[in-house]
């Protein structure tokens, strides 16, 4: 599971974005490794 390493989220906010990172961990760890970024879909 994501973590925030710096910073803070209200609650709420918090959990939307650890369920997006989640959702996307894969898509998102990809484009860290490779440096090449492409748009995911947004929250909702």
């Amino acid at each position: 599971m994501p973590e925030i390493i710096e910073g803070d989220l209200p609650n709420r906010a918090q959990k939307l974005v650890i369920e997006w990172a989640t959702l996307y961990q894969k898509e998102l760890l990809d484009m860290w490794n490779s440096q090449e970024f492409s748009k995911l879909p947004p929250l909702k």
